[in-house]
């Protein structure tokens, strides 16, 4: 059950607009909810997503997050092609693929480390903004012994409420 943060209104179409993080972001959203369509299935992604597509395969489009969560040093999605929202609806061989891909990026950009995480189903539960199947991968930067380092934040759902 969502907490009372999440306000319903502001659901459009594939888009969560609670879940926005920049002006540009929204901006481009509006545009979308116009359209009436997915920004992330394949005949649109190159359309709203202002970023190159690093990679492509089969299942997937590999391409720089259009607003990185602030702190992170490297922030990809690894976007399903065909639309889909829950890990039911992504086929074996596409999963298989995925994994590749993540260590592709891992020694194209000679990681050390980092998180890649995924939301799905309904994005009031998630924090999400987008209700297309997609993998993220964050990297931030080592803590070192100084101690103005902060941890990255990133929403990945609501907590129960008590």
């Amino acid at each position: 059950m969502p907490t009372k943060k999440y306000t319903k209104k502001k659901k459009q179409g594939y888009l969560d607009f609670n879940h926005a993080r920049t002006p540009e972001q929204i901006s481009l959203m509006k545009k979308i909810v116009e359209d009436g369509v997915c920004p992330f299935c394949k005949e649109f992604f190159t359309k709203y997503h202002p970023k190159p597509i690093l990679k492509e395969t089969k299942w997937w489009y590999v391409s720089e997050n259009m607003s990185p969560y602030e702190g992170t040093s490297l922030h990809l999605i690894f976007v399903y092609k065909e639309h889909a929202v829950m890990p039911s609806e992504i086929s074996p061989e596409a999963s298989k693929e995925l994994f590749k891909l993540i260590s592709w990026a891992e020694k194209e950009n000679e990681l050390e480390g980092g998180s890649f995480f995924v939301r799905f189903g309904k994005s009031e539960m998630t924090g999400g903004s987008v209700d297309h199947f997609h993998v993220q991968l964050i990297v931030g930067n080592a803590k070192g012994t100084d101690k103005k380092y902060d941890k990255l934040k990133v929403k990945l759902g609501y907590k129960k409420p008590e």
